[in-house]
């Protein structure tokens, strides 16, 4: 078996930086293009790529070295009769009709040419962005080929309403989801009436101070009654009679559902959970520390598994379809949003840190929800936690 050369190894490296920085490159245009905050491999292949350069610098250090002396040297070292033979034998090869190599026929502008071209394909990619995207979404949107377009203007008042007659948009639903079979904790009661737990006055300072954020400390857990009180401002029950909650809904239908993922709560183990709502309650759903899977489900953004607790809102679209029908998706998705800004507002309110996230896989989520995405599809991730200091 042939010994490797260690010219070998210099084309294995050479591959390896090339297909990391490919990686780095589609992932990139995937994390601008969902608008991702860090993505979880980038840092890792980082590190690759620097190694797999300084081994390949330290492989060609010796041509390296020798293309610094040649280009700052003051004055040139007179070539000695075997170097002059050297270059003047690729003109003698031609001037017999023998084929030179393509070593001895380099020049100096090869080296300029390619520089040019590594720029031009520099530039190449800065405009690609610019100049080819839009023109590629405008036909897509002129083609009809773009699907939500199309929602958009058949979900338009009047259209679904030819059909609304001949289509089954179903029952009404029960409008609360339970695990009875679950275990149940009980949450401790919330008193708006008791300000010392909230670090803002006022409603005007909270929305005004209100950040995303992204970066938390684990080195300390959340209380049972701050998780208590993030889920009762979230959407909790604040008319028994009618049953009104905190967050605005499309004819009081309620299609939201909230599963925390819990890591660190005082009190509470790591694990799935659901709110029950009608009793303020959370109901065990799948025990065990969830941040791997729930870290692959939202495309690899550490911040998930860093956070205290992880709320992960769903919507039960029936609730709504029956009533609204064509116009389901719109209301649900809009009322989605509605609860994103109360646990935004009533984290602030804590002191705490938050952050809503819209891009993960959505099959690997509801797989971890246990639901079918269908049905009942997960929406929206919310982390909350305590902020890292110098945040």
């Amino acid at each position: 078996m042939a010994l490797v050369k260690r010219r070998d190894i210099d084309y294995v490296v050479i591959t390896l930086l090339i297909a990391s920085s490919i990686y780095v490159f589609i992932t990139g245009l995937i994390a601008d293009a969902m608008g991702l905050h860090r993505f979880g491999f980038h840092s890792q292949v980082g590190y690759l790529w620097v190694t797999l350069a300084a081994i390949h610098l330290i492989q060609t250090w010796a041509r390296v070295k020798a293309f610094f002396r040649s280009r700052f040297r003051e004055q040139p070292k007179p070539l000695s009769a075997a170097q002059e033979s050297a270059l003047s034998a690729p003109a003698q090869q031609l001037s017999q009709g023998q084929p030179a190599s393509l070593q001895q026929l380099a020049t100096p502008s090869s080296g300029r040419r390619n520089l040019l071209l590594f720029i031009l394909a520099i530039a190449t990619g800065i405009g690609f962005e610019r100049f080819v995207i839009p023109q590629e979404t405008a036909s897509l949107a002129e083609a009809g080929q773009d699907v939500g377009l199309l929602y958009h203007t058949w979900s338009q008042p009047g259209y679904g309403d030819a059909i609304a007659t001949i289509l089954n948009w179903g029952q009404a639903p029960s409008p609360y989801k339970t695990y009875p079979a679950s275990q149940q904790i009980a949450l401790p009661n919330v008193s708006l009436s008791d300000r010392s737990s909230f670090t803002t006055s006022d409603l005007a300072t909270t929305i005004a101070t209100r950040r995303s954020q992204r970066r938390y400390s684990t080195q300390n857990a959340l209380s049972l009654t701050q998780l208590s009180q993030l889920l009762y401002l979230a959407q909790g029950i604040t008319w028994n009679e009618r049953e009104f909650r905190t967050v605005p809904s499309s004819g009081a239908l309620y299609p939201l559902e909230i599963y925390p993922i819990v890591h660190q709560v005082d009190g509470l183990e790591p694990g799935l959970y659901h709110h029950a709502i009608q009793q303020h309650q959370l109901e065990l759903i799948k025990p065990g520390d969830l941040r791997r899977p729930l870290v692959r489900a939202g495309l690899n953004q550490d911040f998930l598994g860093e956070a205290q607790v992880c709320f992960v809102v769903s919507g039960i679209f029936q609730r709504t379809r029956w009533k609204y029908h064509e116009r389901t998706y719109r209301y649900v998705l809009m009322e989605a949003g509605h609860l994103g800004q109360n646990l935004y507002l009533a984290a602030t309110a804590l002191g705490l840190g938050v952050c809503c996230i819209g891009a993960f896989l959505d099959d690997a989520l509801n797989e971890l929800l246990g639901i079918d995405g269908k049905e009942e599809a997960a929406l929206y991730l919310i982390t909350v936690g305590d902020v890292a200091e110098g945040i």
